[in-house]
């Protein structure tokens, strides 16, 4: 009877047990079959590459050197006065300069930059002469310092050993002052003004002036990379910087002269923002 009873009890747990095994399994497979029904998670974002700032920047600095050629005369014929004759022997004198400014690589061949140049004051001076210089002569002279604002796109042609020429061309505003100017008549003959005696007379001085204009430059050079971001450059630049005039005077003349411009040779550094001060890496083209 005893052993009746266990039987019946082992009987009862297994198949307890039993029951908790399948329903288990059952409710798994439940699980994983809605699982299944379920979309696929998303794909992970893409990785943003971070950009390179500033990797195409660079600063310049330059020194130059101006030898202005001969411009001609602009003054506007007076009506009441038409025997005026035109100043001629028109010159400047060579004068030298520094500038600087900040420009981008675009590619390995071809950069940009904005440059700001500022040049002495160079000693201007023409004559004229009812005459032809026979009984007396005019004299007009002052001073004339210019700054240009250029933005500049150059070609850069290949390196080199680290040398790479390249050539370029700029447009941008010349802003020319003439000061000190005047005018002095001076007597080769008695009375040649209807003054009497020779030599020169009392200067009329005229009001400083100054003028803003459209201005553009052609320019072959050449640079070296010197290694830690820097690189020495040496350029001919060919530049356009229009009129310029005086103020008026006590009679109401003044100067005015027209195709101003200038042979520059200009000598100056780059420094490259992206190198920092590290060795600089081999390039088989560009700069």
């Amino acid at each position: 009877m005893i052993a009746s009873h266990r039987l019946a009890l082992a009987a009862t747990l297994a198949t307890g047990t039993l029951l908790g095994v399948l329903t288990g399994t059952c409710a798994l497979s439940g699980s994983a079959s809605a699982a299944d029904l379920l979309p696929p998670p998303p794909p992970p974002p893409p990785v943003v590459e971070p950009v390179a700032i500033g990797s195409g920047w660079y600063l310049r600095g330059d020194f130059t050197q101006s030898w202005y050629e001969h411009p001609r005369d602009d003054a506007i014929p007076d009506p009441s006065d038409p025997g005026m004759p035109p100043l001629v022997g028109l010159r400047l004198s060579s004068e030298a300069g520094y500038g600087g400014g900040i420009g981008y690589q675009i590619n390995p061949w071809l950069r940009v930059d904005a440059t700001i140049d500022q040049r002495g004051a160079s000693s201007f001076r023409g004559y004229s002469s009812r005459s032809v210089f026979q009984t007396g002569y005019n004299l007009e002279a002052g001073k004339v310092d210019v700054l240009t604002g250029l933005v500049n796109v150059y070609a850069d042609i290949g390196t080199w050993y680290g040398f790479t020429p390249y050539v370029g061309a700029g447009v941008g505003f010349a802003d020319k002052r003439m000061s000190r100017n005047y005018t002095q008549t001076t007597c080769l003959i008695d009375g040649c003004d209807g003054a009497a005696g020779t030599g020169s007379r009392d200067a009329a001085f005229r009001a400083n002036h100054s003028v803003t204009t459209f201005a553009w430059a052609l320019t072959a050079g050449v640079s070296y990379d010197i290694g830690a971001g820097f690189s020495l450059d040496a350029a001919y630049r060919y530049i356009n910087l229009g009129k310029i005039r005086s103020g008026l005077d006590e009679y109401g003349g003044l100067t005015r002269v027209k195709d101003l411009a200038a042979n520059e040779f200009r000598v100056g550094m780059r420094y490259r923002f992206a190198d920092g001060f590290l060795p600089s890496a081999a390039r088989d083209f560009g700069n």
